[in-house]
C-alpha cells in the first residue's frame, strides 16, 4: 500500500515537473516574434561615433572641463554638471586619480522610448590611483543625457 502511494506521488511530481519545464519553451516561442521585430528596427547610432563621444566626454571629465560638458549635455542635464559635482564625484574615489592607465571594452545598448532613441554606453577605465566605470546615455542627437560614475 505504501509503495503504491509513493509511486503515484512520484509520477505526479514528474508530470508536474515536465509541465513546468515545457512552459518556458512555449512562452519563448509565443514572444519570439515581438523581439525579432524589435531587433529588426535599425538604430540611428554608429558604434564608432558613440565610442568617440564617450572618449571625448571622459577626456572633458578628466580635465574638469565643465563648460565642454555642459555644451555637450541636454538642457535637462546641464544644471547638474557643475564644478562642485565633478570634483565631488572624483573625490568619492581618490583625491588624485593620476594618469589614465587603461580602458576596457565599451558595452552599448540602444533603445527607443516615446519614439525617441537613446544609447547607453558603459566603459571601465583604470587610472594610476583608482578605477571607475562610466555609464553615459546619449539621445538620438548624441547629446549627453545621463552621466554616472561608479
Amino acid at each position: 500500500m505504501k509503495f503504491r502511494t509513493l509511486s503515484r506521488t512520484l509520477v505526479a511530481a514528474l508530470v508536474a515537473g515536465g509541465a513546468f519545464l515545457a512552459a518556458p519553451a512555449a512562452y519563448a516561442e509565443e514572444n519570439a516574434a515581438p523581439a525579432a521585430e524589435q531587433a529588426a528596427e535599425e538604430t540611428p547610432f554608429d558604434v564608432q561615433v558613440v565610442e568617440q563621444h564617450v572618449m571625448a566626454t571622459i577626456a572633458r571629465f578628466e580635465k574638469d572641463d565643465v563648460t565642454g560638458l555642459q555644451v555637450e549635455a541636454t538642457s535637462e542635464l546641464r544644471p547638474h554638471l557643475t564644478a562642485e559635482q565633478i570634483s565631488g564625484a572624483k573625490a568619492e574615489f581618490a583625491p588624485k586619480w593620476g594618469a589614465r592607465a587603461g580602458v576596457g571594452k565599451p558595452l552599448m545598448t540602444a533603445g527607443k522610448e516615446d519614439d525617441k532613441w537613446y544609447v547607453i554606453c558603459e566603459l571601465a577605465v583604470g587610472y594610476k590611483a583608482t578605477a571607475v566605470v562610466y555609464r553615459f546615455t546619449y539621445d538620438e542627437n548624441m547629446k549627453l543625457a545621463g552621466f554616472f560614475v561608479r
